[in-house]
């Protein structure tokens, strides 16, 4: 009796580990579900249905702290790191989001103030602004739709 009960606590386990190590749902996830479906059925058979809640209701109470700790324990493990990125991307590297007032952009409409060869200046929102099309020549006093924000490059198209 005790080979469906470790099917369960193997079964939960497995999407532990899928959950709070492996990213998406399947490596481990559906294999995990399986063989805890497998060790409930097994006790079905043998015992009855409300002897298989029963056993799972069990095995859950007792599997899932047991699971937290050894897989916290396991994330700062070296072994653990080697599943866990642990790179950032830091403003000290050189990497940066959009600035705020740039993505408020995206929709808006305005004026090449300069030709765009593809890049230029265009007014757009009483504000002057670097931008860049698509590669298309764009003559002074077009109307463009910035469609694209990219860090500091914004990206327009004539209207």
């Amino acid at each position: 009796m005790w080979v469906p009960i470790i099917l369960i606590a193997l079964g939960i386990l497995l999407v532990f580990v899928e959950i709070l190590i492996l990213p998406g749902f399947g490596a481990a996830g559906i294999p995990g579900l399986v063989i805890f479906c497998v060790g409930i059925g097994m006790i079905w058979v043998n015992s009855g249905f409300t002897k298989a809640i029963i056993y799972a209701s069990v095995a859950l109470v007792f599997v899932i702290p047991i699971s937290v700790i050894g897989l916290s324990l396991f994330r700062d493990s070296s072994a653990g790191k080697t599943f866990i990125l642990t790179a950032s991307e830091k403003t000290e590297d050189g990497f940066q989001a959009a600035p705020k007032e740039l993505t408020d952009l995206v929709g808006k409409s305005g004026k090449t103030v300069t030709p765009l060869r593809p890049a230029g200046v265009a007014l757009i929102n009483g504000q002057r602004v670097d931008i860049v099309t698509q590669g298309e020549f764009v003559a002074p006093e077009t109307k463009v739709e910035v469609i694209l924000v990219e860090g500091s490059r914004v990206v327009v198209r004539s209207l």
